[in-house]
């Protein structure tokens, strides 16, 4: 997505928090408390309650975005500029374009982005013929002896 159709798409907080929301909602929330996979959803409070403990679980609990005081905005418009280009930003840029005054918060932020980004990138590997500037290659599974 560039920045022009992010722009679009995320106005504001509440529309943030409502597509993070649907995205938790359709890989399902686990309760921290009992295990349970049953939830209401707490509008007022912005929270899902487990159906059989009656745990509370906020909408960044057992996320990255856990014990963070950014807001949504914030936090989609970095994911927004690191997944933008491909040599990135510095946590200090990220602080000078979104305006932040705090440089401690913005550099976690963008570290647990990348810990996230990196985590992601080593469910998927490389199989079959695989072309890489002009050359191929071949890629054979190997048996791993335990």
């Amino acid at each position: 997505m560039d920045i022009f159709s992010f722009t679009v798409h995320f106005t504001d907080e509440e529309s943030c928090r409502l597509h993070y929301k649907a995205q938790r909602d359709k890989e399902g929330v686990t309760c921290n408390r009992c295990g349970g996979t049953s939830h209401y959803w707490l509008k007022n409070k912005w929270a899902y309650q487990c159906k059989s403990c009656e745990a509370r679980q906020t909408l960044r609990s057992g996320t990255i975005m856990e014990n963070s005081n950014l807001s949504f905005l914030i936090w989609y418009k970095t994911i927004c500029l690191m997944s933008a280009t491909k040599k990135g930003f510095s946590s200090k840029e990220i602080q000078r374009q979104l305006g932040l005054k705090r440089y401690e918060p913005v550099w976690s932020m963008v570290h647990k982005i990348r810990e996230a980004m990196g985590q992601r990138d080593q469910r998927y590997t490389l199989e079959g013929m695989i072309e890489a500037d002009e050359g191929y290659f071949s890629v054979e599974a190997s048996a791993v002896e335990c």
